[in-house]
């Protein structure tokens, strides 16, 4: 009886642990953004986000229109949770004592505009940035 319910324990915990898995898996996206996949390379830019001074940096993180970008987002302290709503990204960021960063998938915004990221964890401090997207260049 005691092996038959130590079997189930050590089930149900590798279940947990397999369940539970690695979040910065499950943020990132898998499949090839469309600027990979006709070989134009996307600019990765670095942000950082601060809980002792709530913000981000660069603020405002500036591109341009039609530009291929990925964010490599990275944390000073604790855990954040980086959020640009309108281009589908919500990734878990490690606390700095993990000594990592996550990188999102790659948009390519169509449109000039003023988009806000912000922090979904700390979203009552406001921990927010800005995403300014200026018109394409002419060619």
């Amino acid at each position: 009886m005691k092996k038959a319910c130590w079997a189930v324990c050590m089930l149900l915990a590798i279940g947990l642990l397999m369940a539970c898995g690695n979040e910065a898996s499950k943020d990132e996206d898998a499949s090839p953004a469309p600027a990979e996949q006709q070989g134009q390379a996307a600019r990765l830019v670095e942000v950082t986000l601060s809980f002792v001074e709530p913000r981000f940096r660069p603020d405002p993180v500036e591109i341009k229109a039609g530009e291929p970008v990925q964010f490599k987002v990275s944390s000073n302290d604790t855990r954040h949770r980086f959020v640009i709503e309108p281009f589908g990204i919500d990734v878990e960021v490690p606390q700095k004592s993990l000594n990592e960063s996550v990188t999102t998938k790659v948009i390519t915004p169509a449109e000039a505009g003023t988009f806000r990221m912000f922090c979904s964890t700390h979203a009552r401090m406001p921990m927010e940035g800005r995403l300014v997207v200026s018109e394409a260049e002419k060619q």
